[in-house]
């Protein structure tokens, strides 16, 4: 009788690795999903972390009282299912082609955090650019307002009905906590508490300086209130022309720095298309997993560093 020989072949060999590494990483995606509730709890509870700290971290006389702590809203869970499932398929591909599966299992939990915590700043980034974008013609109607005769809390009120954004969640809470009962001293909250809390907390640097003024002119006669949101609004508007100036003078680095960094993309991924193999081969080691770490840093360091200093504020008003 002949021999009865298994024979593997090369070309397939490479499911015996996908099945235990697809399997992992479908049970870690479904214990995800199944605890999205308390991943939105947990985000949520980060989020009321971190404002509590920074409330903590300010000067003693600017610390605002506990009824005060102002919390912006946390990533939603969808989004942290997302950016999980994304970080199990490029752990799966790693795995399967440059990084050992154990090595791969293990930094599964490290990476998963970051990411978490890289999507946390990316919303505070995009929560503050939003705001931004809406403060100028928000405070132009409450101008307006002002002008009509409307109190600031009628003229918050009506704002705020047409408002739809991280604008109105902060207006919504000079709203909310204005006659709350304070805790460390007696009495309640005034519009001049709110507002001045609100400064010291917001995430956005112009929406802190209009705040501060606000907080002055609040408790001042209306005509007094009405010439201070005025010369507010339209010093605003002189800065963003000169921040649209700005950011137009500094275009040419951005697109600069973008042309150089996908210079690199493309001739990385062309070598990667036509030598894979010496590729896998030079990264698949420890040192060359640093190596690789530090030639895609050195290919998207010229795009960060482009968008970066194209960027242009002024908060002078």
């Amino acid at each position: 009788m002949g021999n009865n020989t298994q024979i593997t072949h090369p070309e397939t060999a490479w499911l015996v690795t996908l099945v235990p590494v697809a399997l992992v990483i479908l049970a870690a995606l479904l214990i995800i999903f199944v605890l999205r509730r308390p991943v939105a709890m947990a985000l949520a509870r980060v989020s009321a972390s971190r404002a509590q700290q920074h409330a903590s971290n300010l000067p003693a006389q600017l610390i605002p009282d506990p009824t005060l702590i102002y919390v912006a809203p946390a990533p939603s869970p969808q989004a942290a299912l997302i950016m999980s499932a994304t970080v199990a398929g490029v752990l799966v591909v790693g795995m399967l082609f440059v990084i050992p599966t154990l090595v791969g299992l293990l930094l599964m939990g490290p990476i998963t955090a970051a990411a978490l915590w890289g999507l946390l700043r990316w919303q505070e980034a995009r929560y503050v650019a939003h705001l931004e974008r809406e403060l100028t013609p928000s405070v132009g109607r409450m101008s307006a307002l002002l002008r009509a005769g409307n109190s600031f809390r009628q003229t918050l009120v009506r704002l705020n009905h047409d408002m739809d954004g991280p604008l109105r969640h902060e207006w919504g809470f000079l709203l909310e906590r204005v006659g709350s009962p304070m805790v460390n001293r007696e009495g309640i909250a005034t519009h001049p508490d709110v507002v001045g809390a609100l400064a010291v907390q917001t995430l956005s640097p112009r929406h802190a300086t209009f705040l501060n003024h606000l907080s002055v002119a609040v408790a001042q006669p209306q005509d007094v209130l009405v010439t201070r949101v005025m010369a507010a609004y339209e010093a605003m508007q002189a800065s963003d022309r000169r921040r649209e100036e700005a950011v137009t003078e500094l275009a040419q680095m951005r697109y600069s720095g973008i042309a150089i960094g996908l210079a690199g993309a493309v001739m990385a991924l062309y070598l990667a298309v036509t030598q894979w193999e010496r590729m896998v081969m030079a990264y698949s080691s420890p040192l060359g997993m640093i190596m690789a770490v530090i030639v895609v840093a050195s290919l998207l360091l010229p795009i960060g560093g482009g968008l970066m200093l194209a960027q242009a504020d002024d908060v002078d008003y």
